[in-house]
């Protein structure tokens, strides 16, 4: 039996096909036995890792071909997932060291855990990196995002990066947030000074027992596309058990981001779920829990 299993979603053209062997290649190398979930939206070609032993496989669990985001994939591959113990990611993004899951539990000690510092390799530079994504270190001195890789894996902070700290201007916040602009050579020209910051830390990634995901009612299925569901689920998560910030509680554990274009941030499907989760959350998490455990929309 595998100790996790990482459940990782797949639709569409994204470009997260091409980092995908090396992404869950670097998932079988843990020293945690883990398997990794690989759920499609419909039966789309996809190249993963070879199985190493009965704990340390890929499995491809094909979804509804109208299951197109996210939230709906995790699902899917969730409910296929043979350890009681789930970690949730992406097809883009690799664990950085072979402990790294050790570390995690480590973390963890039994509560969800969620957001690991995040390198970034930039569009085009992948090559090295790819080839031994779970054996990239990085070097210096200081935090740094965006990232170089050298022939020997080393990660080596981009010239030009820009990394701050401060209070986001809504809501609550106990901690200043990092944010952080990449070197202005991999800026989008068409996109506002202000929509370019990102977080420096994977937002997407959760690790949490399985009974929680589904006492929870996993991820919300009226998300359409990317954007929100991460959100909507850490709301539901918190309510019912604590959830350790990894950047917070250990920056030194760290996954690594295969850049692609930044998706676009006021498509109408972008909008729509940024409505829902502001009407989710104005109802409290608990009725978020109800409702999507009753699988309704009412």
């Amino acid at each position: 039996m595998p100790e996790v299993s990482v459940v990782i979603p797949l639709y569409g053209e994204h470009r997260a096909r091409d980092s995908l062997l090396a992404v869950t290649a670097a998932w079988l190398a843990q020293d945690v036995p883990c398997e990794v979930v690989v759920a499609t939206a419909g039966d789309m070609p996809v190249t993963v890792a070879e199985s190493l032993d009965s704990d340390r496989r890929v499995r491809v669990v094909r979804a509804a071909a109208e299951a197109r985001a996210p939230g709906l994939l995790r699902n899917a591959g969730a409910a296929q997932a043979r350890s009681p113990l789930l970690y949730l990611s992406d097809a883009d993004v690799a664990p950085l060291g072979r402990d790294y899951l050790t570390r995690a539990l480590g973390l963890a000690a039994g509560r969800a855990l969620a957001q690991p510092w995040m390198h970034r390799i930039p569009s085009g530079t992948a090559g090295p990196a790819a080839a031994r994504a779970v054996d990239c270190t990085a070097v210096g001195q200081g935090l740094f995002c965006f990232a170089t890789v050298s022939p020997d894996g080393a990660l080596h902070a981009c010239d030009g990066e820009e990394l701050i700290w401060k209070r986001p201007s809504h809501g609550v916040v106990r901690d200043e947030t990092p944010r952080v602009l990449p070197p202005a050579a991999e800026r989008d020209p068409h996109a506002p000074r202000s929509l370019q910051w990102r977080a420096p830390y994977h937002w997407g990634a959760l690790m949490l027992q399985q009974r929680t995901f589904t006492e929870v009612g996993g991820y919300c299925p009226r998300y359409a596309g990317w954007g929100s569901e991460d959100d909507d689920l850490l709301v539901k998560v918190a309510a019912r058990t604590s959830v350790i910030r990894g950047w917070q509680a250990d920056r030194s554990w760290r996954c690594l981001h295969f850049e692609h274009p930044v998706p676009p941030t006021l498509t109408p499907d972008r909008q729509s779920n940024e409505a829902l989760y502001t009407e989710r959350l104005a109802a409290g998490p608990e009725a978020m829990i109800v409702q999507d455990l009753a699988g309704t929309d009412d």
